[in-house]
């Protein structure tokens, strides 16, 4: 009896062994196969296989991001979808359905493809986020000026404006495209807004606000009366150093500081008219043996990461 009820046991373990080995086998092949699925459906040639409108893969070809010095290919997928680990499956599953219910049931020469083109249309399926996976330093040295100021302008405004705004036939190209700069670069535009024509006009010594010709920016400057005061650390003062002396008198003038620091704002608006972070750029010496150009050094500020445009200006 007990003989029995070991072997049933045994057969019992054998079964559940081979129904776990036999799953696990199952999920590996499913995990396998939709791996492989998922590759084979992210090819270009599978992509093109839906996309059967004209343009789609002769512009392709004919852009920047397939014909190029380097022989680099941008794939389709590396636009039209967010970048891995960032939303790639979902927005892999989102378009692919999308576009197997436009494929099977919608008529592709009744479609507009000229409007699918526009940037209003095209922001839906070119994912910011992946221009800049690959485009992650925004200011190589081969960036030309009006490039440099129109990506400064996007590393530091609130709400800056898609990189296919500019950069809409890079990955298809369209002969007809005209490239339109942004020439009000730093200039704070508002319907309503106040432009000021000239600097404010300071009469007495006192608290005013300060205007910028040509923006509506203004800020507060305050009037810091003089005076003296001593400067430096006794002898005894406990944890002194020594070049905290001697102490002496020290004499103030009046002066006027800002109220607050200096806004992104007020930066633009000096960027604007200066264009440069504050070095003065191109001028040569070549007076006797020296041959150099010579500028105060532009202060240094995190670009890429906005440069602290939240809290100001530091």
């Amino acid at each position: 009896m007990f003989k029995r009820i070991k072997i049933s046991i045994l057969h019992n373990r054998k079964v559940k062994l081979n129904f776990f080995a036999t799953g696990f086998i199952v999920c590996l092949i499913l995990i396998f196969a939709a791996g492989k699925a998922i590759k084979y459906t992210s090819t270009d040639n599978y992509c093109m296989s839906c996309h059967i409108h004209p343009h789609a893969e002769q512009t392709w070809r004919l852009s920047t991001h397939y014909n190029n010095k380097s022989g680099t290919i941008v794939h389709c997928v590396e636009c039209h979808l967010a970048p891995e680990g960032k939303g790639y499956l979902f927005t892999k599953a989102k378009h692919g359905l999308k576009d197997l219910y436009g494929y099977w049931f919608k008529d592709s020469a009744s479609i507009n493809w000229e409007a699918k083109r526009l940037v209003e249309n095209a922001k839906n399926f070119v994912y910011e986020k992946s221009c800049l996976e690959c485009h992650q330093n925004l200011f190589p040295v081969t960036l030309s000026k009006e490039g440099d100021d129109a990506h400064l302008f996007y590393t530091l405004s609130e709400n800056p404006p898609r990189c296919i705004n500019c950069h809409l036939t890079v990955g298809h190209f369209d002969k007809n495209f005209r490239h339109a700069k942004d020439t009000t670069f730093g200039v704070i535009k508002a319907a309503d807004a106040h432009i000021y024509k000239e600097p404010a006009k300071v009469e007495k010594f006192e608290d005013f606000t300060e205007t910028i010709p040509g923006t509506n920016v203004s800020f507060r400057m305050k009037a810091i009366p003089g005076g003296k005061y001593m400067m430096g650390s006794p002898d005894d003062e406990p944890l002194r150093d020594n070049d905290e002396g001697p102490v002496r008198e020290v004499t103030v003038s009046p002066f006027w500081i800002g109220e607050v620091e200096v806004t992104w704002d007020e930066y633009l608006a000096f960027f604007q008219a200066a264009s440069s972070q504050g070095r003065t750029e191109g001028q040569v010496v070549t007076t006797g043996k020296v041959d150099a150009i010579w500028g105060p050094t532009p202060p240094w500020v995190l670009l890429t990461r906005g440069g602290g445009r939240a809290h100001g200006l530091q």
